[in-house]
């Protein structure tokens, strides 16, 4: 019966078993990484294989494969294609790219330059495709993450976004300003609750957080005016210069406005009160001293800055269009000849 235990009796057949299982072992890992890789590889031709050239891609392709410029070269080159806004010129370029370099470092790279082109060229399909593509291989990958939430959130899909960002929450934990904005987006959008419903979930929302404050309140100024003045917060006032310049002088809050310096000053500029002599804003200043003088043909336009990134826009933003940024518009006041509309019509 020992006989059919030898490694009882000789130490060297446990060491050959081990070797043995080890080869098997690693002969197994190797070829699995290999199939692996041929797989990744027949996805990502397939992938790319959705997309029609637009009439260059094979001549793009032999001039990558040919030319002795590097990688690193070409994507430089599909770079400043796309910074002059020539998006067909880079696409080429990474599609080209990507079926001739099979390293998965590199292809994971260029499908994320891929998708930013088709994001900014306003393909938002492809580019959604793309960051699901990269997902697919690489699940953690913040940066494809963060671009899904922004193509679910153009399509207004704020469920789907939100869902995404619950995952690239667990990879970068100071994403919560995001979470929060399409939280407050989703809650804007419900159409399952009334308005004066929303209005309250909205207060409570700022009350919690404190942050939105410019998109909260431009909310309720705009649909329940007295509820916002009731629990308005007078540090936000030079934030909100845009929409308060607007409201109507049949919704203003008068006590609230005596109260407080700045208001004074806006709205005297504006010509709704007259509770102020000057101001510090040159703007606001010029105002008040042109109706004074009874020469009020003069208002105010405004433009929009990122406190992020410094872009400017000529339409208010709750996310920056140009770094994604939330919560980071600052409104800048323009002088500019007021104009009143004629009627012209022949009734």
């Amino acid at each position: 019966m020992d006989t059919f235990f030898i490694e009882f009796r000789d130490p060297l057949f446990g060491v050959v078993v081990f070797f043995i299982l080890l080869f098997v072992l690693s002969f197994l890992s190797y070829w699995w990484g290999r199939y692996k890789a041929s797989r990744e590889h027949r996805d990502l031709e397939s992938f790319l294989g959705k997309f029609e050239s637009l009439g260059e891609g094979a001549k793009l392709a032999e001039q990558v494969q040919t030319n002795s410029l590097s990688y690193e070269s070409w994507l430089l080159l599909a770079q400043s294609f796309e910074h002059q806004g020539n998006y067909e010129k880079s696409v080429e370029i990474y599609h080209a790219l990507l079926s001739k370099n099979r390293d998965p470092i590199f292809q994971k790279d260029a499908l994320l330059l891929l998708g930013k082109s088709f994001f900014k060229a306003g393909f938002l399909e492809r580019a959604r495709q793309t960051f699901l593509q990269i997902l697919h291989n690489a699940p953690r990958t913040p940066q494809a993450l963060h671009y899904l939430v922004l193509i679910y959130e153009q399509l207004q899909q704020y469920d789907k976004a939100l869902e995404v960002m619950e995952s690239l929450q667990e990879i970068a934990p100071d994403t919560i300003s995001e979470k929060l904005y399409l939280e407050c987006r989703i809650l804007i959008g419900n159409h399952h609750i009334t308005i004066d419903e929303k209005a309250v979930k909205l207060l409570e929302f700022y009350n919690t957080h404190h942050r939105l404050g410019y998109m909260v309140f431009e909310w309720l100024f705009t649909y329940r005016p007295q509820l916002a003045w009731k629990h308005y917060d007078q540090s936000l006032s030079e934030r909100l210069s845009d929409i308060l310049w607007r409201i109507g002088d049949e919704n203003l809050d008068l006590d609230i406005i005596a109260s407080n310096t700045y208001l004074r000053e806006l709205f005297s500029a504006k010509g709704s009160v007259d509770l102020a002599s000057g101001s510090s804003i040159f703007e606001l200043d010029t105002l008040i001293a042109l109706r004074h003088c009874g020469a009020a043909k003069a208002t105010l336009q405004f433009e929009y800055t990122c406190d992020e990134c410094k872009q400017v826009s000529f339409l208010p933003f709750h996310r920056c269009p140009h770094c994604h940024a939330i919560d980071s518009v600052h409104g800048m006041m323009n002088l500019s000849k007021e104009r009143f509309e004629e009627n012209n019509s022949l009734q």
